[in-house]
This record gives structure tokens, C-alpha cells and sequence, in this order.
């Protein structure tokens, strides 16, 4: 597993175009699966750590790539074929491997990339851009909080493992219900609570939790990613309620309540 260091300077590294070939797939729970991706340039791949995401590049069929298939071939391919873009987390590295996998909540088959995710197969082609600059870990605070739903879950699973050990956090997750629980590995003095949705709307328990929440002693920050107006109301009772610096509050819209996966932004 690769691990950044609490080097700010690890979440700033630049992007470029990645072919990759599909080298196997898992269900982590019955409503997310995991695909492993291998090429050979990903052993030098410049991983920015905890939550850094790429875009997943989807081409229309039938539309003939040019090898080598490079960013600058992408660019000059734009007058003619535009991929429509999704952006995906990298739950890990393994560049001992040149491998990294991705993990993809199933929304259903009609969906671009959750649909791509259900179907694929070993030896299929993935191409993608990124990374994109990552969450800082440093300078570390006295405590972290982490929070989300499904969506944020690769998240929150690779920035609990490169935490540093001893660190303290809290985690809460809402997901759909017990079967949607998964390890999340860490060397970090984490407490993770499970949010089990049922027949709730979806981002009130996530809500109710963490406004209602007794935050450690000391300096902290928070970290979340979930539906557009729950991140919108967690900051504002973090910053106006909880009075923590706005730069101490991550907080990211990943989805948007009324909207497919598939709308266009």
C-alpha cells in the first residue's frame, strides 16, 4: 500500500493521462464493487495520497484513440470526440504491483461509469487523468473527523490509512445498512460509527450525528463528502455553530440530491 507522508507538498503533484488494463474485480459490499487496474506506468505513479481523485475518461463507441494515448493526444482529439468525464477516488496504490484500485457504489446499469463498473471484465481498457491534489494531512491537529456516505467511503478509507498511528479520530458513515459496513484498515486511534439509512432520507442521520456530536478536547479538523446540501449545512454548524476555522472544515458536494450521476454539469 502506498503511503504519503505528512509532506504537504505530496498533494500537489501534477496529473497526465493513464491507459489501464482491468486486472480483476471484487464486491466489497453488495452495493459496491472494487476494480483493480494495472499498466506499467502506474509503478511510477505520483500518488498524492489520502483523498486524491482522477477522471475517468468514457468515449463514445467507436471512436478510434491514437497510440500512444497521451494528454496531448486527448487535447488534440477534442475538435472531434469529447469523453464524458466521472471523477472517482484512488482507494489504493501498489507500485510494487503497478496496480491501484478504484471502488464504485452500484447506482444501476443504465449509469456511465457505476453501469461501466458492474459490467467490466478482466482485460477491459480504462483511460483516466489524474491525480487530482489530495487533503493535506499536515500539519496534523489533535484530532480528525471524518464523515459521509457511501460516496465518500474510498475517501475516508484512504485517509484513515495514511493517518499517522495514535492519532485521534472519529469517523461516522451513513450508508444503506449493515450489509454496506466494510473494514477500513488504520494505524489512527479511529472510532467509526455506522449510520444505517433504511428507509430514512438520504443524509439525515449523517446530519442529526454529527451536529449532535461531543468533539474531542483540543484543536480539530473535519473532513466530509456526501450529498450537496447536507456538506452545506455541515459547514455551516461546524464554522457558525461549532466556531472551527472555515480552512479547518473540508467539507465536499459529491453528489447532488435531484440529479443522476449521468446530469451534466
Amino acid at each position: 500500500m502506498s503511503r504519503a507522508t505528512t509532506d504537504e507538498r505530496r498533494t500537489r503533484r501534477p496529473g497526465r493521462i493513464h491507459v489501464t488494463t482491468v486486472r480483476r474485480t471484487r464486491r466489497v459490499t453488495p452495493r459496491m464493487v472494487r476494480v483493480t487496474l494495472g499498466g506499467g506506468d502506474l509503478s511510477a505513479f505520483s500518488s498524492n495520497g489520502s483523498d486524491q481523485h482522477v477522471a475517468l475518461y468514457f468515449y463514445e463507441p467507436g471512436v478510434r484513440l491514437p497510440r500512444p494515448f497521451t494528454t496531448e493526444a486527448a487535447r488534440a482529439l477534442l475538435p472531434t470526440a469529447q469523453p464524458r468525464l466521472r471523477r472517482y477516488t484512488i482507494r489504493e496504490h501498489r507500485p510494487e504491483l503497478a496496480e491501484v484500485d478504484m471502488d464504485f457504489v452500484l447506482h444501476g446499469p443504465e449509469q456511465l461509469a457505476s453501469g461501466w463498473a458492474e459490467h467490466v471484465r478482466p482485460g477491459d481498457e480504462l483511460i483516466w487523468f489524474g491525480p487530482s491534489p489530495a487533503y493535506p494531512l499536515t500539519p496534523l491537529t489533535d484530532w480528525t473527523l471524518l464523515l459521509g456516505d457511501e460516496t465518500a467511503l474510498p475517501a475516508i478509507g484512504a485517509i484513515l490509512g495514511e493517518l499517522p498511528r495514535g492519532h485521534r479520530v472519529l469517523a461516522a458513515i451513513e450508508v444503506a445498512d449493515r450489509a454496506e459496513e466494510q473494514r477500513l484498515p488504520t494505524r489512527a486511534d479511529a472510532t467509526v460509527t455506522w449510520l444505517h439509512r433504511h428507509d430514512r432520507d438520504h443524509g439525515d442521520l449523517l446530519r442529526e450525528h454529527a451536529t449532535g456530536l461531543a468533539l474531542p478536547e483540543g484543536g480539530g479538523r473535519v473532513w466530509g463528502g456526501g450529498e450537496r446540501r447536507v456538506m452545506r449545512e455541515l459547514r455551516h454548524h461546524f464554522v457558525h455553530v461549532r466556531g472551527l476555522e472555515r480552512t479547518d472544515t473540508h467539507l465536499t458536494a459529491y453528489w447532488t440530491q435531484g440529479e443522476t450521476q449521468d446530469s451534466e454539469v
